[in-house]
């Protein structure tokens, strides 16, 4: 195990968690209601500062992503990605004050696949634009999923499932248990594997195995069902919590070997160097951004059918 890369993950999470902790359970909206009956005629907006991070951290993945693709096709016009993703998340977070936008909802990733399909048909026979364009579309599809995800853990269907509780500095324990389930996943295959590895999991990434894929599943159920049964609400049985957790530890893992194969095409080591030992957001949050719109499928259908 390398000491210096331990080092740098350690100082980071000295701050990172705490930070964190304060930010997801923050239940004060940073849109006041008579500010919004203001500026957009409606009431009863909220917008919270753990939806602020979770679509900062995914933008911030985005540039990542949208900087290694650029490597190889440097005639671009990815920035018109940014005002995509900017313009979905106002309208999923706002979604009174921008009706018009709102009445292309469900067909949004299809108008996408229209606009990049266009320059994949025309131009892309006689070049490499349709790869540019299939690349460029796979990927918006996957950080937009991610930050839709992560900005609704704090409407329902997750806040019937774990309400909100007080007092504000442990309001939301279901989004803490989330992230801890999904990070303690990747920290312990990490050391597990470390210490312990000796089978070979994927050729995807070399310093995966058998020992740390275990013990990093083990983690999220473990995490998953102590989480249920202390936070949820009782209406749902803590056997929900073994799924939640399975869904974390297979997810999590998967997410992890998904951008592998991905800084693998583009050739790099890691997506940035942004975070000390830990690479970039993608190298960090890889897991969460794969793990979160899973999940928030698992919790739609377990208050549908509960």
């Amino acid at each position: 195990m390398n000491r210096a890369n331990l080092l740098q993950r350690v100082l980071f999470a000295a701050w990172a968690i705490p930070v964190t902790w304060v930010v997801a359970n923050w239940d004060r909206s940073l849109v006041p209601p008579d500010m919004a009956d203001r500026l957009f005629g409606v009431s009863g907006i909220a917008v919270y500062p753990g939806q602020i991070l979770g679509a900062l951290v995914v933008f911030l993945g985005c540039v990542e992503y949208l900087r290694m693709l650029a490597q190889s096709y440097p005639r671009n016009g990815f920035w018109l990605i940014y005002l995509w993703l900017g313009v979905q998340t106002a309208t999923f977070v706002l979604p009174d004050a921008f009706r018009v936008l709102r009445a292309f909802a469900g067909y949004d990733m299809y108008i996408l696949l229209l606009i990049v399909g266009a320059e994949s048909i025309i131009w892309g026979r006689y070049t490499s634009r349709w790869k540019r364009a299939s690349l460029l579309f796979s990927g918006t599809v996957f950080l937009s999923y991610a930050c839709l995800s992560l900005i609704n853990y704090y409407r329902e269907p997750f806040q019937v499932i774990f309400p909100a509780r007080s007092p504000m500095l442990v309001s939301q324990m279901g989004i803490v248990t989330v992230l801890t389930a999904v990070f303690m996943c990747d920290t312990a295959a990490f050391f597990a594997g470390s210490l312990w590895g000796r089978h070979h999991f994927s050729d995807i990434s070399p310093r995966k195995t058998i020992e740390g894929s275990v013990a990093g599943l083990a983690a999220a159920v473990l995490i998953g069902t102590a989480g249920w049964a202390w936070f949820a609400d009782p209406r749902y049985p803590v056997w929900l919590g073994v799924v939640m957790g399975l869904l974390v530890g297979v997810a999590a893992q998967a997410g992890d070997l998904l951008v592998s194969t991905m800084k693998r095409y583009f050739q790099v080591k890691d997506a940035s160097n942004l975070i000390p030992g830990h690479g970039g957001i993608l190298d960090r949050c890889d897991s969460l951004f794969f793990t979160a719109p899973i999940l928030n499928l698992f919790f739609i259908a377990v208050d549908k059918f509960s």
